[in-house]
């Protein structure tokens, strides 16, 4: 794909100390007042998996990781739609990022395609030189009761491990818990947001042999808070970035000055947002990127914006969009690697995975 000059925009991490309200995110709303003419940049699309009608329609949830000098992708497939009761999991590996295997099963339907049990991918993550997945298992998926009952019956986070040759089920890794991304450490204790049984989000830290939740300041305007993303910070404090499922055309910010022992009251920043999954990785050059999709009424196009903090402040730097990013991105950094710009990829709703 050919690319176009262009900078995309700049987004403020700088940040108050918990309690404060920053509502500026992005330094110069400009910069995004047409998201469509974004300047586009290269890159090279490759397909992973291409659904079949019938058999294997809906992909989605898609994660990636690097383990094992290999690329490894994980998601959701079903028959026909998005938590159908026969979603399962599975998951295809590739040397380059573009040749890639076909796809395998991961987490199998475990009660048929009209029992209530069904799988939801959650992440892929690198630990003590293993390679672990995690998938949501869930007996309903009734969306219509948010904010009144459950929406994901008996709802468990569960861990695999990749043996060598297979993918071993560990167990439940958090009881109540659809995490958004893997989890990370923060002062050596594994932390990771949640949306619990009945979407409510809140924060769990490990400790001991479980888990310690906070929950988030959810009254309204903020009841309908979903798929977080979570970072350390340069200054020291934790900040998720938010969805907002009252369609606000924005994300959404909290801030924890602790460690995630306490959190900040939401706010909502002018950062546009099409009420999709975000993601703010930071690259081994000191730079934060935040990956979205800034168009506040379609998922299109899928945005990148840079950002590094400085004893200077803030600079600016140059980002752009790919086309057709109509879906939640994910992305992976591989030990070793300088990483100089952001490996995404994932799965369209109706049939086609792309990396």
């Amino acid at each position: 794909m050919q690319s176009r000059a262009g900078v995309v925009c700049w987004f403020v991490f700088s940040l108050a100390a918990a309690g404060q309200r920053a509502e500026r995110l992005l330094e110069d709303e400009a910069a995004l007042a047409a998201p469509g003419e974004v300047g586009e940049a290269s890159g090279r699309h490759s397909l992973v998996f291409r659904g079949v009608a019938g058999e294997a329609a809906f992909n989605l949830h898609s994660y990636l990781a690097h383990f094992d000098g290999r690329f490894w992708a994980a998601w959701s497939s079903a028959r026909v739609g998005e938590v159908d009761p026969d979603q399962h999991v599975v998951y295809a590996t590739s040397e380059d990022g573009h040749r890639w295997s076909a796809p395998r099963t991961l987490a199998a339907d475990l009660d048929g395609p009209t029992g209530p049990r069904r799988w939801i991918a959650r992440g892929l993550y690198v630990d003590g030189g293993k390679l672990h997945a995690l998938a949501a298992l869930v007996e309903s998926a009734d969306y219509g009761q948010r904010g009144n009952g459950v929406v994901w019956k008996n709802l468990r986070l569960m861990k695999f491990t990749w043996t060598g040759a297979g993918w071993k089920e560990d167990g439940v890794f958090a009881d109540d818990c659809m995490d958004n991304f893997p989890p990370g450490k923060v002062a050596g204790r594994w932390t990771m947001p949640c949306r619990d049984s009945r979407m409510d989000l809140n924060v769990p830290r490990q400790e001991g042999g479980g888990w310690k939740g906070t929950a988030i300041h959810a009254e309204p305007p903020f009841h309908r808070m979903d798929e977080p993303a979570l970072y350390a910070a340069a200054d020291g404090t934790l900040q998720m970035i938010i969805r907002d499922g009252t369609r606000s055309g924005r994300l959404l910010r909290a801030v924890s000055a602790d460690g995630g022992q306490s959190w900040s009251r939401p706010v909502v920043t002018n950062y546009p947002d099409a009420t999709s999954k975000n993601f703010v990785p930071r690259l081994s050059d000191g730079r934060y990127v935040l990956i979205n999709n800034p168009d506040p009424k379609r998922r299109d196009p899928l945005a990148m914006s840079f950002s590094r903090i400085s004893e200077f402040g803030m600079e600016g730097l140059a980002g752009g969009k790919q086309k057709g990013g109509a879906l939640p991105p994910d992305r992976v950094r591989p030990a070793g690697w300088k990483v100089r710009a952001v490996t995404a990829w994932a799965c369209r709703r109706s049939q086609t995975c792309r990396a």
